[in-house]
């Protein structure tokens, strides 16, 4: 679950797609008779993905729509990526390799040097310790980008 603080939303991109397979079925209930009833049943599954076309995420106290990128990441690290992602350590020593058990998650902005990064920790397939949000510098997003 993500915290409290993070909530997802529509991107501009969603709206577009939905709007479009909105105007599709209205298109093929003015077609006639024959075409209403497929009509209505793209109109009926474009109400239905609704909920699952939120792709961008809002922050409490940040204007704007962020993107989320997300990296697995092994659990045996979490020291060392918990003290990069707080500023205490500038390098992050970790294998690339070792993938498994735990996620961190950055939002960013497009065209902006604003970065949260969030490390998730799972245990047996369920979502486990909640980590808080962390500010990250643009040079801290950069060296999580090339892992």
């Amino acid at each position: 679950m993500k915290t409290k603080n993070i909530r997802k939303t529509f991107l501009w991109s969603d709206i577009v797609i939905l709007l479009a397979i909105l105007a599709i079925g209205v298109v093929l209930l003015l077609l006639g008779s024959g075409w209403k009833e497929l009509g209505y049943v793209v109109i009926a599954c474009d109400v239905c993905m609704i909920p699952f076309c939120l792709h961008g995420y809002k922050i409490a106290g940040e204007l704007g729509v962020f993107h989320e990128e997300s990296l697995a990441v092994s659990r045996d690290d979490q020291e060392a990526i918990l003290a990069f992602l707080k500023g205490e350590n500038n390098t992050l020593d970790i294998l690339a390799n070792e993938q498994g058990g735990a996620l961190i998650s950055v939002y960013y902005q497009k065209g902006k040097d604003v970065f949260y990064a969030q490390y998730y920790d799972y245990v047996q397939m369920m979502e486990g310790v909640k980590f808080p949000l962390l500010k990250i510098s643009p040079d801290q997003r950069e060296k999580l980008s090339t892992m």
